[in-house]
């Protein structure tokens, strides 16, 4: 917290400003007639005004009647006044005038703005704020009230302290929301994991204990317990990934592929799983179909991880997901695209974030580990792509990525 103490300056002190070699040249001939005691006070003076001008902090002093009494150079640099500014005797309302018709203290009447700041300062009271100057420095402005009237500031550039304050409290915030995320995640994984083993060991023990059931109810169950174990399956898998892709013990194996027939591969594996919720899927390819270098069962994985979302948030009867194959200058581009409730612009880089989730309208908690996005991101940032969202609510979201073509 800025403070500010009252300030006695030495009766010796004189009105320099912008003292220097030449200042210092005076006083040395002037000097040279004066008594020993009264060239030490002098040179005691002179030293004291010389040593200002090599403050990293701006220094100013205006007198009890708002009249310039010294300043140093940086003064001037810092606040971005001419050097003819700096002559002694300037009052304070040409300091004020000069930042309003520059457009320091914004739109309004010039005189009512300086009026308004020289009221304040004619309180000569202990002040400590910041100040953005129109061009990014952040100032911290301390001034102490003197005795006999009067007041005595120092400028300092604090735009470096700022800067790392700031993105410290971005580190900061993001850290704790990663640590919440993680919580909420430990939270989701233990009651997902249970869910499933739950229902397969109850639809189990309903097999083993009843040998009456019908053929139809037991294949009911056998496929409710076979339809757990692969959600199981897939979640575990995601967690495995995940730990190896972070740990850098990922094997991968960059061939070179036929990009159409690598998209149509997995648009057929997904085709069931649409069609039993009557999704219509769509899979557009171009006329020449490019070759990429990447590894199959990554990029594979990558586009059943687009899909499945696009299943999950698509209308059960009415939903659409079309998966386009384009050819750019220097890679190919995969576009998921869907006509479900949308992503809000907010959400678009958190999504890719581990540990979150895209939860559906109907849906009473998140399904899945929260890893899929983050595990696609990771795997396409490895075989050189990019991958992103674009979508404006309700109009569903297009999910897209590149990968290079094989050279």
């Amino acid at each position: 917290m800025c403070s500010a103490e009252v300030m006695t300056v030495p009766p010796l002190f004189r009105p320099f400003c912008r003292p220097g070699r030449k200042a210092f040249r005076e006083s040395a001939s002037e000097g040279a007639s004066m008594p020993p005691s009264k060239r030490e006070e002098t040179s005691r003076v002179d030293l004291i005004v010389g040593g200002l001008e090599y403050l990293a902090q701006g220094f100013s002093i205006f007198d009890s009647e708002l009249r310039l009494v010294t300043c140093n150079r940086r003064f001037l640099e810092l606040l971005g006044f001419p050097e003819d500014m700096g002559s002694i005797g300037r009052p304070l309302a040409d300091f004020f005038r000069f930042n309003a018709e520059r457009g320091d203290y914004g739109p309004g009447d010039i005189e009512e703005q300086v009026e308004e700041r020289i009221v304040l300062a004619s309180k000569a009271e202990a002040h400590c704020f910041e100040r953005v100057r129109p061009n990014g420095t952040v100032l911290e402005v301390r001034g102490t009230p003197l005795p006999d009237g009067g007041f005595v500031t120092t400028y300092s550039d604090v735009t470096e302290r700022k800067t790392w304050e700031e993105n410290l409290q971005a580190a900061k915030q993001k850290a704790e929301e990663a640590n919440q995320a993680k919580s909420a995640f430990l939270n989701m994984v233990t009651h997902d994991l249970r869910t499933p083993l739950t229902s397969i060991r109850s639809f189990a023990e309903i097999l083993s204990d009843d040998a009456e059931i019908g053929s139809e109810q037991r294949k009911e169950f056998l496929g409710i317990i076979n339809s757990e174990c692969l959600r199981l399956v897939r979640m575990l898998n995601d967690l495995l990934d995940f730990a190896k892709i972070e740990a850098g013990r990922m094997d991968w194996c960059i061939d070179d592929l036929d990009a159409a027939e690598l998209l149509q591969s997995a648009v057929t594996s997904m085709t069931p799983m649409f069609a039993e919720k009557q999704v219509a899927l769509e899979l557009n390819l171009p006329a020449q179909a490019p070759r990429i270098a990447a590894d199959r069962d990554r990029l594979t994985q990558v586009i059943i991880n687009l899909l499945s979302n696009a299943w999950k948030f698509a209308a059960e009867n009415s939903g659409r997901v079309r998966v386009c194959l384009d050819c750019q200058a220097s890679e190919a581009r995969v576009s998921v695209i869907d006509n479900g409730p949308g992503i809000a612009a907010e959400k678009h880089d958190e999504v890719f974030e581990e540990f979150r989730q895209l939860v559906s309208a109907n849906a009473t908690h998140p399904a899945g580990t929260g890893l899929g996005l983050a595990i696609c991101r990771r795997i396409v940032d490895h075989l050189g792509g990019r991958i992103w969202v674009e979508s404006t609510p309700p109009d569903g979201a297009t999910f897209r990525f590149t990968i290079p073509y094989s050279r």
